[in-house]
């Protein structure tokens, strides 16, 4: 089983390549309006360090958000193309869950995060259980205040894990941080646990509209 995975939700792109969950190839660069151009070239390089060619693959993983809108569906896109026309299997992971990977190992919250502007996040909470990143907080698209109310609640020991941590970083409460940068490569820590879905219907998991639906519907309601 040869799987490439392929992530960019939050100005990082991360690619890569493993067999039987053994790591082959990974690329982690920072992107920002130029991935469109980049990321084929970027998987082709992956899979060159790896000694694979795309008629290797087996399977396609895709992040599927949530984050940068045009980012994330510039990844599905090119996942979904990928295995439609290799006619292999497509699975899909959320963003957030990758980089909760980032301390997959530890016994607290984690709390991982995307800036959405104006003191909102992308965000959820998970915990570590048995070895299974469960869902505390579902994933969803929060004011810091209103993540920070929930951390309380629990009273837990909690890890905030996100680049934007130093943007944000008045808002948050105190505690661990990790800020280091995604790592598409941690998927094989929940391999298992991944979901196969159909490349024709897979969609990007934006967990908010856009701003000129949001603006559309404004109108509408004047």
């Amino acid at each position: 089983m040869v799987s490439l995975i392929v992530e960019a939700s939050n100005g990082v792109c991360s690619i890569a390549c493993f067999e039987e969950k053994n790591i082959l190839a990974e690329k982690n660069f920072v992107c920002s309006n130029n991935l469109s151009s980049v990321i084929l070239e970027e998987i082709e390089k992956c899979l060159k360090e790896a000694n694979k060619k795309k008629t290797d693959l087996t399977e396609i993983i895709s992040s599927e958000g949530p984050g940068s809108y045009t980012a994330i569906r510039v990844v599905a896109a090119v996942c979904k193309t990928l295995a439609y026309t290799l006619k292999i299997k497509l699975k899909k992971v959320s963003s957030l869950k990758l980089q909760a990977l980032l301390e997959f190992d530890s016994n607290k919250l984690l709390v991982p995060f995307i800036d959405a502007r104006r003191g909102n996040v992308f965000g959820a909470v998970y915990e570590n259980i048995g070895g299974n990143l469960i869902e505390t907080l579902e994933e969803g698209y929060y004011s810091l205040e209103e993540i920070n109310d929930f951390l309380v609640s629990q009273n837990k020991e909690y890890v905030y894990i996100s680049k934007d941590i130093e943007k944000l970083n008045e808002l948050l409460l105190d505690g661990l941080k990790n800020n280091e940068m995604v790592r598409a490569a941690n998927v094989v820590k929940i391999y298992d646990s991944l979901e196969e879905v159909d490349c024709y219907n897979m969609k990007p998991q934006y967990l908010r509209k856009t701003e000129a639906e949001r603006e559309l519907e404004n109108d509408k309601s004047k």
